[in-house]
C-alpha cells in the first residue's frame, strides 16, 4: 500500500489530526490557485505586483510549511511556531500579489490548521487570531489613502472563513465520533469476550455441580438399597439346606453380583463426584426408613422426632434429611458393628438438627486408605450447599455420632404432617 493509500485509509478511519490527506491536498490546491491568479489576473488601481520569481518562491515556501503540518500531539511551542510561520507567509503572499481580495483566500489555510492542531476551543481562538492577521493585512494594503474601504475589504473573507471553520469543525467532530464508536466497539468486543469466558465458566461450574449431585444421589440411594439386598441374601444363604442346594447357589450368585454392583457404584461415584425423593411427609418417610432398615438388618432403630405436628419443611431440606438419615444408617450397618442406633430429628429456633448415633466400636482414628469415604464427602457437600454444618466422630457412649444442623424457614400446615 502506497503512502497516498495509507493517508486515505487513515482519513477514512477518522485520524484527521495525524495525517489528513484531503486537508493536505487543500494545502496544495489553494496556493496553486493563488499563484495562477497572480499571473493571469490584473488588479487595476492596486500596487505593482512583485516579480514572478518572488511570488513563486513565497507560494512554494507556504506549500512546504503547510505540508509539514505537525501532529496534534506535538509540543505546544512547536505547533504555535508552525502556525505563526504559516500566517506570516500568507501575509507575504497577499502583499506580493498586489491585491487583498482573491489572494486573501490564502488565510483559510492557517485558519483551518489552527483547529486541527489545537482542537475545537483553542483552535477557534487561534483562527480568530488569523482573522485579525488578515485585518492587519487589509490595513497595510489600504494605508493611507483607502482606509475608508477597510470594512468592505475586511468583510470579503467573512463567508469563506466561516465555511472553512465550519467544515473543519465538522471533519474533527466526525473523526471524534468515529474514534468514539471504534472505542465503544472495542470495549463491547472485550466485554463480549469476557462474557463468553464467564459463560463457559458458569457452564463448567453447573456441569460440575450436577455431576456432584448425581454422585451424591447414586451413593445415597442406590448404594443404600444394594447394601440391604446384600444383607438379605447373606441371611438366606445361612438358612440354606441340602434340598435347596440349587437355590443356595442362585443366592450366592445374586449376592456376588450385588457386591460387584456395589463396587461398580463406588467406581462411578469416584469418577463422577456430583433421583429425587418424591414429595412426601418427611416425618413419615423417616419412620418408614427406620422401620424397613431395622427389619432388614436386625438393628434396633430408635426414631425420635421433636417438632410441631403442623410443621412443613422446604422440599430440599426434607430431601436432605432423608438422604442424610439413609446414609447414616447404612454406614452404621457397614462399619459400626452396632446393635442399637438412635435416629433423632429436632426442629427449633430456625434450625433442624439430625443425629445418628450407635453403640458400636466407634470410627477409626484414620479411615483405611482407598476404602469408601464418598458417603461422608457427599453428605458434607450436601450440607454445605444448604448452608449447614456437619460433624462426625466418637459418641460419648463410645460409638459413632453423626450430627447435622441445617438452617430452615418453616411453614405451618392446617393438617398434621
Amino acid at each position: 500500500m502506497g503512502r497516498g493509500e495509507q493517508m486515505r485509509d487513515r482519513f477514512r478511519r477518522g485520524e484527521t489530526t495525524d495525517d489528513p490527506f484531503l486537508l493536505r491536498l487543500g494545502g496544495l490546491a489553494l496556493p496553486a490557485a493563488i499563484w495562477l491568479l497572480g499571473i493571469v489576473a490584473s488588479y487595476p488601481g492596486g500596487p505593482s505586483q512583485a516579480p514572478l520569481g518572488v511570488r513563486t518562491a513565497l507560494v512554494l515556501g507556504l506549500v512546504v510549511v503547510d505540508q509539514t503540518l505537525p501532529s496534534a500531539r506535538a509540543p505546544c511551542w512547536r505547533r504555535l511556531l508552525w502556525l505563526a510561520a504559516e500566517i506570516l507567509l500568507s501575509l507575504l503572499v497577499v502583499q506580493a500579489h498586489g491585491s487583498v481580495v482573491r489572494p486573501a483566500l490564502i488565510y483559510l489555510l492557517p485558519a483551518s490548521r489552527a483547529l486541527l492542531l489545537f482542537g475545537e476551543r483553542p483552535g477557534l481562538v487561534l483562527s480568530l487570531a488569523v482573522w485579525l492577521a488578515y485585518g492587519v493585512n487589509v490595513g497595510l494594503f489600504l494605508w493611507p489613502d483607502r482606509l475608508g474601504e477597510f470594512v468592505s475589504y475586511f468583510s470579503f473573507l467573512l463567508a469563506p472563513y466561516i465555511a472553512a471553520v465550519v467544515l473543519t469543525l465538522a471533519t474533527l467532530r466526525q473523526a471524534a465520533d468515529r474514534h468514539r464508536l471504534q472505542r465503544l466497539y472495542d470495549e463491547l468486543h472485550l466485554a463480549h469476550t469476557h462474557l463468553q469466558a464467564l459463560h463457559q465458566q458458569a457452564r463448567e461450574a453447573a456441569v460440575a455441580e450436577e455431576r456432584n449431585r448425581l454422585a451424591r444421589e447414586i451413593h445415597d440411594s442406590l448404594a443404600h438399597y444394594l447394601t440391604v439386598i446384600s444383607v438379605q441374601l447373606e441371611a438366606a444363604e445361612k438358612l440354606g439346606a441340602e434340598q435347596v442346594d440349587r437355590a443356595l447357589e442362585q443366592v450366592r450368585r445374586a449376592r456376588r453380583l450385588t457386591l460387584e454392583c456395589l463396587q461398580e457404584v463406588r467406581r462411578s461415584v469416584a469418577a463422577l463426584r456430583a433421583s429425587t425423593l418424591e414429595e412426601l411427609s418427611w416425618s413419615n418417610a423417616l419412620e418408614k426408613l427406620a422401620a424397613e432398615f431395622g427389619d432388614t438388618t436386625g438393628l434396633q432403630v430408635e426414631l425420635r422426632i421433636s417438632a410441631p405436628e403442623d410443621i412443613r419443611l422446604a422440599p430440599e431440606i426434607a430431601l436432605a434429611l432423608y438422604r442424610i438419615a439413609q446414609e447414616g444408617l447404612t454406614n452404621v450397618h457397614r462399619h459400626a458393628h452396632a446393635t442399637r442406633v438412635l435416629l433423632a430429628v429436632t426442629v427449633s429456633n430456625g434450625a433442624v438438627e439430625l443425629v445418628v448415633q450407635d453403640d458400636g466400636h466407634g470410627p477409626p482414628a484414620e479411615p483405611p486408605s482407598g476404602q469408601g469415604g464418598f458417603g461422608l464427602l457427599g453428605l458434607r457437600e450436601r450440607v454445605e450447599l444448604l448452608g449447614g454444618r456437619l460433624g462426625f466422630g466418637r459418641a460419648p457412649s463410645g460409638g459413632s455420632r453423626l450430627e447435622v444442623v441445617l438452617p430452615v424457614q418453616v411453614a405451618h400446615d392446617a393438617v398434621p404432617v
